[in-house]
């Protein structure tokens, strides 16, 4: 009986034993091939190079032979023949005049339209009306920022009101007032005909109120010729004080910059690539390969041409800017999940069911990192969107339970 005991102690040590080598044997093989896992998500990735360059345009400098010019064009706004785009002053005196100018102009809208109206109670309810619809419209002027239209049409906001708070002795008065104003603005535009001047555009085009010399520099026709040498050389002309501005011409602007030539081993003209200037203008612009020039002690020029945001870059010049070639669009993998069989096929095991699973990939483009792979949703074997990759497992295999 006493022996029966100890074969029954014996064998429950030992299978203690066994339970305990098992626990061990899979805590020990926890501690030396821990796993995490990472979904895999849509990607995009490029490949490309962080350049500095100059912004080149077709420009016209247009001189002004005032000591005191005024800007009056908005920067970027497109202006045609003849357009009036600052004014000069040969005096600071002539120029306080054109502010007073400026105000009897004003003025004189706002009296122009109060006067339209009489005090009759049906014309009352007309400005009532007119009122009311002016203050719709510069509503809609508002939440479209367009704050021209808005500037106009204060004008006659302010007529209207003035006129519907006006009495019958007050029409006399802005009549008055009206002729008062006409006569002033006629005696001071008088004087300033000797010494103020409209300064206008030559041509249509975009206006640009900074002359920083490269203007005569960086033209269109000298990037069809321009080598690393050149490019390297380039430096603004000493252009004086007396500018209104710049006229920009033609339908097209340039980026124009030197990359290393191993950079551009698979560009060609033609192209299309991706520009992110670093700073004056945010966002991504698609631009055109106008040119790549010969390799000249490791590197080449790059010239790239754009039709659209004309208006929006009149002020850049030299700029930083990430030229992205080629752009890689697929998942994002790891590279310590990445994993190669027998035939040589990359793949990556991602978890199914407590179990791990073998999925092949095609690796498009090394970012560092990780890599970005194909994404086909033709089968289900492929990878696809929101799969459990296994990350830094070891002594994976396909069925292989890992959790």
């Amino acid at each position: 009986m006493k022996q029966g005991k100890r074969y029954t102690t014996l064998i429950l040590w030992i299978f203690l034993a066994a339970i305990v080598a098992y626990l061990g044997y899979h805590v020990s093989t926890l501690l030396r091939d821990p796993y995490t896992t990472t979904t895999a998500i849509e990607y995009e990735a490029g490949a490309g190079y962080y350049a500095t360059g100059f912004v080149v345009r077709d420009e016209t400098p247009i001189a002004s032979e005032y000591d005191i010019t005024t800007v009056t064009a908005a920067e970027g706004a497109r202006v045609a023949a003849n357009e009036v785009l600052a004014t000069g002053y040969l005096t600071a005196d002539a120029q306080a005049r054109q502010t007073r100018i400026a105000e009897l102009r004003a003025q004189i809208e706002q009296l122009g339209y109060a006067g339209q109206y009489t005090t009759s109670v049906a014309d009352q309810a007309k400005l009532d009306t007119a009122i009311n619809d002016q203050l719709v419209q510069m509503t809609r002027y508002l939440a479209r920022r367009d704050m021209n239209s808005l500037q106009d049409g204060a004008a006659e906001l302010k007529g209207l009101v003035l006129r519907r708070e006006s009495s019958d002795s007050d029409a006399e008065l802005i009549t008055r007032q009206l002729e008062n104003a006409q006569t002033e603005l006629q005696i001071l535009q008088s004087a300033a005909e000797q010494d103020t001047a409209q300064i206008t555009a030559p041509k249509a085009g975009y206006f640009s109120a900074v002359v920083d010399g490269y203007e005569n520099v960086l033209t269109p026709d000298a990037l069809e010729t321009m080598t690393v040498q050149d490019f390297n050389a380039l430096a603004p002309e000493d252009v004086g004080d007396h500018w209104a501005g710049k006229l920009i011409t033609g339908d097209r602007w340039y980026f124009v910059t030197s990359i290393p030539a191993g950079e551009l081993a698979d560009v060609e003209a033609g192209d299309s690539v991706r520009v992110t200037f670093a700073r004056d203008f945010y966002g991504e612009i698609t631009m055109n390969v106008e040119r790549v020039g010969q390799n000249e002690a490791g590197f080449r020029v790059l010239v790239l041409s754009s039709r659209e945001y004309m208006q929006n870059v009149t002020l850049l010049r030299e700029q930083s800017a990430d030229v992205v070639f080629i752009q890689y669009t697929g998942l994002r993998v790891p590279k310590d999940a990445v994993y190669v069989d027998e035939s040589g096929q990359p793949g990556v095991y991602i978890l199914e069911s407590a179990r791990a699973r073998w999925k092949p990939i095609s690796i498009l483009h090394d970012n560092g990192e990780s890599y970005v792979v194909e994404l086909d949703k033709t089968k289900t074997e492929n990878l696809w969107p929101g799969d459990e990759i296994l990350v830094g497992a070891k002594n994976l295999y396909d069925g292989k339970v890992v959790g």
